[in-house]
């Protein structure tokens, strides 16, 4: 087993203080910031891009789509990194360069540009950023791991929520290029500082247990009870051990779909208001609303998937998810958008932190890394499709509801999935 000198906690964070707690604030500042180059905030840029330069829609999504098959390379890299190196270097390093190359983006004036830029960009947020988040909280925490996995993901509800009217309010102003400038600099003001400071592997590496669970709890012969050390630790899977369950095709099938309606929903969102008769400053606003509505749902099935097992929680997700993209087809002006962003936003707001959460509650935090290095290329690549179906279809007839359609039927198959994914023992996999 792997050893590293024990960095103690900073004095003034006090002995009762556990340290895990910092690591989720840094995640949730990590979860605001890679948002900058999500979809909602991307597509925010869609309209002026292409009119500018002439470009379809689908050229836009398919830059994005690239990007994110050239991420799914590196998540194979990066996931047993963050297992044995820890996320902080790699996060510094992945930050520094999202910041500077969405500032870049001003500067285009060739497709060629363009395409470098946005696949950099995707290949970041795709192949590390949205992955450091999950593993390395899952690592800090055990019975507490629901909340405090809701609490930093939760950062990418309050980023989708910031970034779009932020982007908006600049290209309003002073066009796309400023808008561009403007995000990339708040990425590094956000980022850079606390990451720096702040990110470490595990606990163990500072003498501490997950979920701050005292190492020194004894039993009445003065040794360690073995209670205590139980509730600080769980079963881990190895990658090989995992691939041998049922369940985690069953989870990467429901977790590669959600990635594949994440990409095409959250892409197409901003122009679909828009095209449905909104201005740009309401299709800002309703984003806004819906994804704060996603963070209090994100929050509130944190504490949910302590107590309920989460693959049911997920199926439940799903179904109401389903609920909301028939409310997103029947769209087309602001009351109804609203009613689509709270029936939608609350579960749509949870998935992508139960996305997180369901590897870790079947497979333990130990190996978290591998294991999410190798389910994430397949999440990646199905996500780059999302964009591209929602914009050929709107380019070849001129309306989004067959990949509406399409999306609804993959949440009910997904929500399918989950109740089908029972989990299983390592000591009963072990024995078969």
């Amino acid at each position: 087993m792997e050893t590293r000198p024990k960095t103690p906690a900073p004095p003034l964070l006090g002995r009762r203080f556990y340290y895990g707690w910092v690591i989720v604030a840094t995640m949730f500042i990590v979860s605001v910031a890679q948002t900058a180059q999500y979809n909602p905030a991307i597509s925010v840029f869609v309209k002026p891009i292409t009119e500018d330069f002439g470009w379809s829609r689908t050229t836009f999504s398919t830059a994005i789509g690239i990007g994110g098959i050239v991420g799914a390379g590196l998540a194979v890299l990066i996931g047993p990194i963050l297992d044995r190196r820890g996320p902080r270097i790699p996060t510094l390093i992945a930050f520094m360069l999202l910041g500077g190359v969405v500032m870049s983006l001003s500067q285009i004036s060739e497709i060629w540009q363009f395409y470098a830029i946005i696949i950099t960009n995707r290949a970041l947020n795709t192949g590390f950023l949205s992955i450091v988040a999950g593993v390395v909280v899952a690592k800090w925490f055990i019975r507490r791991r629901g909340r405090a996995m809701s609490f930093s993901i939760t950062g990418i509800r309050f980023g989708q929520a910031l970034f779009p009217p932020y982007a908006t309010f600049f290209v309003l102003r002073s066009g796309w290029q400023s808008a561009a400038i403007a995000l990339g600099g708040l990425v590094w003001v956000m980022t850079l500082v606390p990451v720096a400071l702040f990110l470490r592997r595990q606990p163990e590496d500072m003498g501490l247990r997950p979920d701050g669970d005292s190492p020194t709890d004894e039993d009445s012969d003065g040794l360690e009870s073995p209670q205590s050390y139980a509730a600080s630790e769980e079963a881990s899977f190895t990658l090989a051990q995992a691939l041998r369950t049922r369940a985690f095709y069953l989870i990467l099938f429901a977790t590669s779909a959600l990635a594949f309606n994440i990409g095409g929903i959250n892409f197409n969102l901003f122009p679909y208001m828009t095209d449905q008769g909104m201005s740009e400053a309401q299709a800002a606003m309703i984003l806004t609303v819906w994804s704060l509505i996603g963070a209090t749902g994100s929050l509130i099935v944190g504490f949910v998937a302590e107590r309920m097992h989460v693959r049911f929680v997920m199926a439940l997700a799903f179904s109401f998810a389903t609920a909301g993209v028939g409310l997103l087809i029947i769209t087309d002006d602001v009351p109804t958008a609203l009613v689509f962003s709270l029936v939608h936003g609350l579960s749509f707001g949870s998935l992508p932190m139960l996305m997180n959460l369901v590897w870790a509650d079947y497979y333990g935090r130990r190996h978290q890394g591998a294991i999410r290095g190798f389910t994430t290329p397949f999440q990646v690549i199905v996500q780059a499709g999302g964009p591209i179906i929602g914009t050929l279809s709107y380019d070849l007839i001129d309306t989004y509801l067959p990949a509406f359609i399409l999306f609804a039927a993959l949440y009910v198959l997904s929500a399918l999935a989950m109740l089908l994914a029972r989990p299983v023992s390592l000591s009963e996999l072990v024995a078969r």
